[in-house]
């Protein structure tokens, strides 16, 4: 492969192809997104849980989320493929007095920002989900506009898209190095050859720090093991069943298809890229769910839907979204710390309006430069799963 390209995408993930869809819709047509794996949404997009919520604790984050709730509304309609968004809610529960008062000074930023999210009692969220042990229960935030997306039919739809408007995408093509004149991108070195270029985009994810390595630039992100336990069919708990997330163990849970899927981010897993599974983790997830949703314990594990992907942790759990002051042409959009899908619409348009306009003109993303790193201005996203 020799060739060239208006614009070089790092990474056929998500948020690839969602920089992708953007740039074509804008009429950037020479797109070419460049994926090492020899299929797409390998280890985060297709690993993901699902959740779209708008209930941050930082006004940028609350932005991203609204906006890319509101393009979910009309995806199909903008991309042909349904995103099976599911607007079910998210509910965060809290049972110390410590947990209250973190929710409620999230909701009164939540609600400046025009999001319906509403605090509740411990009778309210009985009624909300029956199921539920609530005797500790002294409240929680409920936002029912929150739900749930498809991952893999997220990143499809922008994908198709993405390549009917021109783009295109090359697998197992490996980046092994950058050519640089001027302090300026040049062009991109693969496995496969040179790809002439003034822009590159890194959308790498877990991998985007290594990818910052070959020009010199420090790209802070953690690659981390995530996991997921699904059970199978199980009729105890509604289909209509709210994104539950218990700050006391931090775990979550939701239905899925006929079952339900459990999460929690166990704070040890240690920096790597493994994405398998460990059948301990099922022991450590049902010992946090079960306390809450004790009819749980009628429900059978799915061993063959149970996994491990990863997360690209910044270290304020926010993105890193722009140019990168030291290479010319060269963009980073990376860091989600578990927030990729849903944010995808918003972080899109973003670079794809910075690359075409010089600015992005939806969304005020400035707070998650990567300047943010050597000036000290970071943000305190504490509403992470």
């Amino acid at each position: 492969m020799n060739e060239r390209a208006e614009v070089v995408i790092i990474g056929g993930g998500v948020i690839g192809c969602s920089i992708a869809y953007f740039l074509t819709r804008h009429g950037c047509r020479d797109v070419l997104i460049l994926e090492r794996e020899n299929f797409q949404g390998k280890h985060s997009t297709g690993r993901s849980a699902g959740g779209v919520r708008q209930q941050f604790a930082t006004p940028v984050n609350i932005r991203m989320s609204r906006f890319s709730i509101d393009f979910f509304t009309h995806f199909e309609e903008l991309t042909g493929q349904d995103p099976e968004y599911r607007r079910y809610g998210y509910l965060f529960i809290a049972t110390e007095p410590a947990h209250v008062d973190y929710l409620q000074q999230n909701l009164r930023v939540q609600q400046a920002e025009g999001i319906p999210v509403e605090f509740l009692t411990r009778e309210d969220i009985a009624k909300l989900v029956p199921q539920l042990y609530v005797e500790d229960v002294l409240g929680g935030t409920y936002c029912p506009t929150d739900g749930f997306v498809d991952p893999y039919s997220i990143m499809q739809g922008f994908n198709r898209k993405a390549r009917e408007q021109g783009a295109r995408i090359e697998l197992e093509t490996e980046v092994l190095d950058f050519t640089v004149e001027h302090g300026r991108i040049t062009g991109v070195v693969t496995n496969r050859g040179h790809i002439a270029t003034p822009v590159v985009v890194n959308a790498a994810g877990a991998w985007s720090h290594l990818v910052g390595r070959k020009l010199g630039v420090d790209i802070p992100i953690r690659p981390t093991k995530r996991q997921i336990v699904t059970t199978e069919r199980f009729d105890e708990l509604p289909r209509e069943l709210p994104m539950l997330v218990d700050l006391s163990t931090g775990c979550y849970m939701r239905k899925e298809g006929d079952g339900v899927m459990l999460g929690w981010a166990d704070p040890d897993e240690p920096e790597s890229f493994d994405t398998t599974f460990n059948p301990d983790f099922i022991d450590a997830i049902i010992e946090r769910a079960l306390p809450r949703v004790p009819c749980l314990e009628n429900a059978a594990i799915n061993l063959r839907r149970c996994w491990g992907g990863l997360y690209d942790i910044s270290p304020d759990h926010h993105a890193i979204v722009g140019p990168v002051p030291q290479v010319a042409g060269f963009y980073v959009c990376t860091g989600f710390s578990g927030h990729g899908i849903m944010h995808s619409p918003a972080m899109g348009t973003a670079i794809a309006e910075m690359i075409l306009f010089g600015e992005s003109r939806t969304l005020d993303v400035k707070p998650l430069s990567i300047e943010r790193f050597t000036t000290g201005e970071l943000l305190h996203e504490t509403a992470v799963i």
